[in-house]
């Protein structure tokens, strides 16, 4: 019978916003007297509306009945919008905040990864805050010895092992992080998003480390925002929504909930006449004919690209797999596929689709398609460049 290392029960976190705005203690009282006695608070904002009253306090839920386990050597993908409560539910795991209820257990030894400099002394060298996170994790100095060259090598910063963290960049930091928490053998790792700060070599380098040890037992929690790593690491998929579980179970049923909550939300796209969600629709029938006319590439949903002026949301797209294993995917891809679409719809005119067209032609896509809340297809490419799918459809048909 598997063994469960990770038992999550009606976890819930409630943070108290509003009761204290200053980052000191004398500053707060000093705004507290000055308003009671009907004087200017020295410290507001030059953007806050002038008032005798305190801001009022207000209880904000960042989880709410969150329930799950996980078995040793199981890798759980972690998915969810910007706010859903990704970040907060690894922070209690890796108990650096309390729930407000519910009880999560954890059995072995922790090594998180949150955010870049997590768990470093910043006026210590690269090689002392190995020896120091070694330490914590309960390693003997004999036991970080014999794994030091590993991470050194790893980290690929060994000119600067012996300079303050201080003075590390923030790659320079998410790589020595990383190599340690992948060297020191933790029997559960906590992964939260830090690969995106590192460049797209070291990136892959990191995804195949995470491969290598997922044969040795090691139990990992993986939060990201790009399905396609979640399919590639993960055995089990949890999806959050406004800090509550609104899906899970094996990776692709994961990923595919997630995607669905991206853009088949019929409240934001649904437009009178039309019972279900055309974005998801229309989506659905190009995805299909790039499956059908292209080879050797990817579809993909909704994803952030950045652009020059921007990051532009596209509704779908595809994506040549050669191209795919050199773009950093997360958290906004560093280049846009090949074909992109957008849908217009009440969240995007056509006058907006133009513009994000536009960029995203000048960052990296061949095509950009353009689709109609009728149906119609506008194929915008680049000047000179030929269509990726010849005779591409003028129309979709989708009732």
């Amino acid at each position: 019978m598997p063994e469960t290392v990770i038992s999550v029960e009606n976890l819930s976190k409630k943070y108290r916003l509003g009761v204290i705005t200053r980052q000191l203690l004398v500053d707060q009282m000093e705004s507290w007297v000055c308003r009671r006695l009907g004087k200017p608070d020295p410290h507001s904002s030059v953007f806050e509306k002038a008032t005798d009253q305190m801001p009022t306090p207000y209880d904000f839920w960042a989880l709410q009945d969150i329930s799950f386990e996980v078995q040793r050597g199981d890798i759980l993908g972690i998915m969810g919008r910007n706010g859903s409560g990704k970040s907060t539910l690894l922070k209690i795991l890796s108990r650096i905040t309390a729930p407000t209820g519910g009880t999560a257990k954890l059995k072995g030894r922790v090594a998180s990864l949150l955010e870049v400099g997590t768990g470093f002394n910043y006026e210590l060298t690269g090689k002392e805050n190995v020896y120091l996170n070694g330490s914590i994790l309960g390693l003997k100095v004999q036991e970080i010895n014999a794994r030091y060259d590993r991470i050194n090598d790893f980290a690929e910063i060994q000119d600067f092992m012996d300079t303050p963290v201080k003075r590390y960049s923030s790659g320079m930091r998410v790589r020595l992080a990383f190599a340690v928490a992948a060297h020191l053998e933790p029997e559960i790792l906590i992964l939260d998003e830090v690969l995106a700060v590192g460049d797209a070599k070291f990136q892959e380098k990191c995804l195949n480390r995470i491969q290598e040890i997922k044969s040795s037992g090691v139990t990992i929690l993986f939060v990201s925002h790009s399905a396609q790593s979640v399919l590639k690491l993960c055995t089990k998929g949890l999806v959050l929504d406004q800090g509550r579980v609104v899906g899970s179970g094996t990776a692709q049923e994961a990923t595919e909930r997630y995607l669905e909550s991206l853009h088949l939300k019929i409240g934001d796209h649904a437009l009178e006449g039309m019972p279900e969600s055309h974005v998801g629709l229309f989506v659905g029938l190009a995805c299909t004919l790039f499956l059908e006319r292209l080879t050797d590439g990817y579809i993909l949903g909704t994803a952030a690209i950045s652009t020059s002026d921007g990051v532009r949301i596209v509704d779908g797209g595809w994506i040549a797999k050669s191209r795919l294993s050199t773009i950093a995917t997360e958290p906004t891809w560093a280049a846009a596929p090949d074909i992109c679409v957008l849908v217009v719809g009440i969240t995007r005119s056509y006058s907006h689709a133009e513009v994000d067209a536009h960029h995203l032609l000048r960052t990296g896509a061949r095509e950009v398609w353009i689709i109609l809340a009728n149906g119609e297809v506008h194929v915008h490419k680049l000047t000179g460049g030929t269509h990726l799918i010849s005779n591409p459809p003028k129309q979709f048909e989708p009732f």
